[in-house]
């Protein structure tokens, strides 16, 4: 029961770090309500669990291939986060567009270029010591997947509970730009960060 708690605790903390996913998420819970970013939610637990498996099975070959290939799964995401980003910036205003941006296959996807992840999962595991035997991986797995969709629908509630408080139907147009501009600084300001350091 230990592992499934402590695991529990640092994927939700993992989760909670703001960035283009937890962004996603909370922008289509404004957008669109609570409900339709629980995919989104699910689809970045998803991708943690997926992360934590490799690590805690001791798959190095795998683990090996996402660290040596981090560069380019870094350039592959600001690619997308930028993309994003400027189809949000030149959406109209209407609240029935398509929501695929944030559904369960793209924000798994996206956390899943993200090395960051696997290299924050791999320090867990070293520095908690755990022993995972038997049940131990699988409790430990499971604590990974809640505490990370528990980390992740902070953003959607959070987005829901916004929405409440918007006429009905919203005025979008506004807050498409605002959000598709942050996108793209924040994947402008990554690769900037990349190419200077």
């Amino acid at each position: 029961m230990q592992e499934i708690l402590s695991s529990a605790a640092f994927a939700t903390i993992l989760s909670l770090s703001f960035g283009p996913v937890a962004f996603i998420i909370f922008r289509q819970s404004i957008t669109h309500g609570l409900r339709s970013a629980v995919p989104g939610a699910s689809g970045a637990a998803v991708a943690d669990a997926v992360f934590a498996a490799v690590t805690f099975t001791g798959l190095k070959t795998v683990e090996g291939v996402w660290l040596a290939n981090s560069h380019l799964l870094t350039w592959l995401a600001i690619a997308y986060i930028f993309y994003l980003g400027a189809m949000t910036f030149k959406r109209h205003s209407s609240p029935k567009q398509v929501k695929s941006a944030a559904g369960f296959i793209p924000v798994f996807l996206l956390t899943l270029t993200s090395p960051f992840t696997i290299v924050a999962i791999s320090s867990y595991a070293i520095a908690s010591g755990i022993t995972l035997e038997g049940y131990g991986l699988y409790w430990c797995l499971i604590g990974f997947l809640a505490g990370s969709f528990l980390g992740q629908m902070v953003y959607a509630v959070g987005g829901g509970l916004i929405k409440k408080h918007l006429p009905d139907p919203p005025n979008l147009s506004v807050f498409n730009r605002v959000s598709g501009g942050l996108l793209m600084g924040f994947s402008v300001y990554q690769g900037a960060r990349i190419l200077v350091g």
